[in-house]
């Protein structure tokens, strides 16, 4: 039988019908069952709310879900959102979504690559994702890395699903670790896996000795360590620009020099175009003569070679003007040093300024006997009292003519400065 309510009623208002009794609920114009159930119970054709007096009132209707109310909710208010066509529930401090039926899982709409390298200079790389979950749920992002106490970067996590990776710039924490990215509706997880590697040793393909001088392992092209020299590879107290302690060649308190033997043919007989680099922290002077590398063949240890000293400089046995500064370089502070022979000439530069050119090259380098550092075989109180690191010999020119060079990403001039 047909049920008639009274017209215009008041809030509140109260009719028994057919033995059940209505309250009228002015705010949202229409009549209620209180007092019978503390659930809501759900059919294919219809929704019907039957609420309990200290839980949330009936179903209110919104376009969008961010058009449900944040506040002023009552544990139980129940909202139906028509572009979502689904039933939300307040649980006391967020909404949550009422689900009927088969599950679909979310999916990534931005998703992270499978693998990164990080940069050489300390530029941080960002790794971006987004997911989507065809019911509306909200989604949470988060990751995490293995091994857990991995080395290479710092990573910020946004919340949003994006990561901010920062590398290192200590050689020693070169390596790779797995960074996962991770989103979940609450019920479903997805995840992504990325190999994120810092590679920061500078051996490409042009390179014929490389030594960073981090460890006991010096020479990473050749895999050779010195023959003889009492120089040591130890932390020096010297701090790089990201606040971390080196690791150099240390030569502050010894007489000696490190000494390289039986490497011939590092650059071949006809090398026109090579270069000699390296970072140097010099302490001090320490007598007549102070003497970053010495290279070469014959019996003064830079016949076909270099000689790289303050306050004077030769090249194949043969003095040129000194340097603008000297070899020695700025005390109390690292130095980028390059020696770069370019095809007729030899260009000396520190910190990326050309300070010195020779210009009548003979051939250099070839069968290398003599190869000794911090310390000259020539005379063993040619000594210096500082630091080497990243020692590099190349068979190019790297650096263009002219007074200066730009940093690169084939070299990070920046690492130490």
């Amino acid at each position: 039988m047909a049920i008639n309510f009274p017209s215009n009623p008041s809030n509140e208002q109260q009719v028994t019908l057919a033995g059940t009794t209505y309250t009228y609920n002015s705010a949202k114009t229409k009549w209620e069952i209180r007092n019978l159930f503390t659930s809501s119970i759900f059919d294919s054709a219809a929704t019907i709310s039957l609420i309990n007096e200290n839980a949330g009132s009936g179903v209110t209707s919104y376009d969008s879900a961010g058009l449900l109310p944040s506040s002023s909710n009552t544990a139980g208010d129940l909202a139906f959102v028509k572009d979502k066509k689904a039933m939300y529930v307040w649980d006391s401090s967020e909404w949550d979504r009422l689900y009927n039926g088969p599950e679909t899982s979310l999916t990534w709409t931005t998703e992270a690559l499978s693998a990164y390298t990080l940069s050489t200079d300390g530029t941080s790389t960002t790794i971006t994702t987004a997911a989507n979950d065809p019911e509306g749920f909200p989604i949470t992002y988060s990751y995490d890395v293995t091994p857990t106490n991995q080395t290479q970067a710092t990573i910020v996590d946004s919340g949003n699903g994006n990561y901010v990776l920062t590398p290192s710039t200590n050689d020693s924490d070169e390596g790779s670790f797995t960074f996962r990215s991770k989103a979940t509706d609450g019920l479903y997880i997805i995840s992504k896996s990325s190999t994120i590697t810092l590679a920061l040793s500078l051996a490409d393909n042009n390179t014929v000795f490389f030594a960073p001088f981090q460890t006991n392992t010096t020479d990473l092209v050749n895999n050779i360590t010195p023959t003889s020299g009492t120089g040591t590879i130890s932390s020096t107290g010297l701090t790089a620009p990201d606040g971390t302690t080196l690791n150099a060649l240390d030569n502050t308190s010894q007489n000696t020099q490190l000494i390289y033997g039986s490497l011939s043919n590092i650059i071949n007989s006809t090398q026109t175009d090579w270069t000699i680099e390296f970072w140097g922290y010099a302490v001090a002077a320490s007598g007549s003569f102070s003497t970053w590398i010495s290279i070469g063949n014959g019996s003064s240890a830079y016949t076909n070679g270099v000689l790289y000293r303050d306050p004077d400089t030769y090249v194949n046995n043969s003095t040129i003007t000194a340097l603008a500064t000297g070899a020695l370089g700025t005390t109390g502070q690292w130095v980028h040093h390059a020696i770069v022979g370019d095809n007729g000439s030899i260009r000396f530069y520190q910190d990326g300024t050309q300070v010195a050119e020779y210009t009548t090259q003979s051939t250099l380098l070839q069968n290398v006997n003599n190869f000794s550092l911090l310390n000259s075989t020539h005379n063993s109180s040619q000594h210096i009292d500082g630091y080497m690191r990243n020692l590099r010999i190349s068979n190019i020119s790297r650096y263009p003519s002219g007074t200066s060079f730009t940093p690169s990403a084939e070299y990070p001039f920046n690492r130490y400065s």
